[in-house]
C-alpha cells in the first residue's frame, strides 16, 4: 500500500490496523470491574438493610410457637409429640423451599419472588391466630416454612446484585445479622404481648409487620433506591462462569462447608437449654438471663468476619494479588470449635455456667463466620445469575444436617452421653474443611480473578 509523507516527516499509512488480543502484551492488566456507578453509599446498602429487617422478621415469626409453646398446646389440647411432628413439617418445607426459592430469584428476579414469598409466610403466620387443632396446626408451619425458604437467598441475592465485591462479605453478614437479633429480641416483646392480649394477638401483629415489609420493598424500588443488578452490572461478565452449569463442584463443596461448619449454630440454640437444665440444674426462669448469649455470638460473628473477609480481599488488591484462599480461616473456625468438647469436662468447676456460656458464645461467634465465609467465596465461583440457587442449596443441605444432628443428639442425650455428643458436634466442622476441600474445583477460582 503507497504511503504519503508529510513535510515534517511523520508516514500516515491508508491500511487499517487491527488491533487483535495478541498485540496486547501479556503483562498487561485486564480490567475486571467497569467505572463506578455514581449511586450513593446509601443507594448501595439499602437492600442489605431491607434484607436485615427480612431475616429480623422471618425468626421472629417462626419463634413465637416455641416461646409460647406451653399456652398454645394447653389450649388447643396438643401433645408435646404433636408439637414435634409440626416442627417436623414445618423443618422439611423449609428444606425443600430453599432451592426452589432460589431457583425462582434467578429466573423472574429477586424483588418478584422475595415479596410473593413474605405474602405467602405473612398470611401463614396470622392464620396461626386462627387454629383450632392438630392438623390446623401442620398446615399453618408448612406453609410459614416455605414460605420462609427465601429468607437466605434473598440475602446473597440482595448483597451480589447491590455491593461491589469488596464490601459483599460485610453485606452478607449484615443481610443475615436480622436472624441472630430477632433469637435475641423475640422474648423480650412475645411474652409480654401475649400476657396481656393473649397468644393469637402475637400472630396477628407477625402478619401486620410482614405486610408492612412488602409495604417498604415496594416503596424502595418505586423511589428508585433498589435498583436490580446494579451492581452486577458494573462486573465484566466472564465467558468460564457465564457458561458453568448449574450444579459443580463447586455448589456442593459450599453445601458441605456451610452444613458441616454452621452445624454448631443449630447445637448451641436447640440443646444448650437441655444442658444447662438438665447437668447444670439452672431453673426455667434462670433461662432468659442466659440464653440471649449464643444468639449474641452469633450476631457479632456475622458482621466481624465479614469485616475481616472484606479487609482480606482489599489487602490482597493492594499487593497484586488476586486470589485469596478461605482455607485458613476455615481450619480456625474448625480448630475453635473443638472448644466444645471441653464443656462436659467444667460442669464440677464453682463458675461451669459462666464458662459454658463463654463457650458457646465464641463456638457460636465462629459459626456466623462460616456462614458468612463460605457463602461470600461460594458466589465468586458461581454464574451471576445461580447465586441464588447456591444459597438455597446451601442452606438446605445445612437443614438436613442440623435434623439429622438434633434427631441424634436428642437420643444421646436422653442415654444421658453428653461428653460423647459435645466431641460429635465439635468434629463436624473439621470434616467439612475436609470435605470443602475435596470437593471444590480450583479451575474456576483462577478463572474468576476475583479475590475470593
Amino acid at each position: 500500500m503507497p504511503q504519503r509523507t508529510l513535510d515534517f516527516g511523520i508516514s500516515i499509512s491508508h491500511e487499517p490496523k487491527i488491533l487483535s488480543l495478541s498485540s496486547i502484551p501479556e503483562s498487561t492488566p485486564q480490567p475486571i470491574l467497569a467505572p463506578p456507578s455514581a449511586r450513593s453509599l446509601s443507594a448501595q446498602w439499602i437492600s442489605c438493610i431491607a434484607m436485615l429487617l427480612l431475616s429480623f422478621i422471618s425468626l421472629v415469626d417462626r419463634s413465637i410457637l416455641g416461646i409460647l409453646s406451653p399456652v398454645i398446646l394447653r389450649d388447643l389440647h396438643l401433645s408435646a409429640g404433636q408439637y414435634g411432628t409440626a416442627i417436623l413439617v414445618f423443618s422439611i418445607c423449609y428444606m425443600l423451599a430453599n432451592p426452589v426459592w432460589g431457583l425462582l430469584m434467578d429466573r423472574v428476579g429477586l424483588f418478584a419472588a422475595t415479596g410473593l414469598a413474605v405474602a405467602l409466610w405473612s398470611l401463614a403466620s396470622g392464620a396461626h391466630a386462627l387454629l383450632s387443632g392438630f392438623l390446623g396446626l401442620c398446615v399453618a408451619r408448612g406453609l410459614l416454612g416455605f414460605g420462609e425458604g427465601a429468607t437466605f437467598p434473598a440475602g446473597l441475592k440482595a448483597v451480589t446484585e447491590s455491593l461491589p465485591p469488596e464490601r459483599r462479605s460485610f453485606g452478607l453478614g449484615l443481610a443475615y445479622s436480622g436472624g441472630s437479633l430477632g433469637a435475641l429480641l423475640t422474648p423480650i416483646v412475645v411474652v409480654p404481648l401475649a400476657l396481656r392480649w393473649g397468644w393469637r394477638s402475637t400472630f396477628i401483629l407477625s402478619a401486620a409487620i410482614g405486610f408492612a415489609w412488602i409495604g417498604g420493598w415496594v416503596l424502595l424500588r418505586v423511589t428508585g433506591l433498589y435498583r436490580s443488578g446494579a451492581a452486577a452490572a458494573q462486573i465484566q461478565p466472564i465467558k468460564s462462569l457465564t457458561a458453568r452449569p448449574k450444579w459443580n463442584r463447586d455448589l456442593f463443596a459450599t453445601a458441605a462447608i456451610y452444613g458441616l461448619g454452621a452445624a454448631p449454630l443449630a447445637f448451641g440454640l436447640y440443646s444448650a437449654p437441655l444442658y444447662l437444665t438438665r447437668i447444670l440444674h439452672q431453673p426455667q426462669a434462670a433461662l432468659g438471663h442466659l440464653l440471649w448469649i449464643p444468639p449474641a455470638g452469633w450476631e457479632t460473628g456475622y458482621l466481624f468476619w465479614g469485616w475481616i473477609a472484606d479487609r482480606r480481599r482489599k489487602n490482597a488488591l493492594a499487593t497484586g494479588n488476586r486470589a485469596v484462599s478461605p482455607l485458613g480461616l476455615f481450619a480456625l473456625f474448625a480448630a475453635g470449635s473443638t472448644a466444645l468438647c471441653l464443656i462436659p469436662y467444667t460442669a464440677q468447676f464453682p463458675h461451669a455456667v459462666s464458662i459454658a456460656m463463654a463457650i458457646f458464645f465464641l463456638v457460636m461467634f465462629l459459626s456466623g463466620g462460616y456462614v458468612v465465609i463460605a457463602l461470600a467465596h461460594g458466589a465468586t465461583t458461581q454464574a451471576a445469575e445461580n447465586t441464588g440457587f447456591l444459597a438455597g442449596f446451601s442452606i438446605s443441605g445445612w437443614s438436613l444436617t442440623t435434623g439429622v444432628l438434633m434427631a441424634v443428639v436428642g437420643r444421646m442425650f436422653d442415654r444421658a452421653e453428653y461428653t460423647a455428643t459435645f466431641w460429635l458436634v465439635s468434629a463436624l466442622p473439621a470434616a467439612g474443611v475436609l470435605l470443602w476441600r475435596l470437593l471444590r474445583d480450583p479451575v474456576p477460582s483462577r478463572q474468576l480473578d476475583l479475590p475470593a
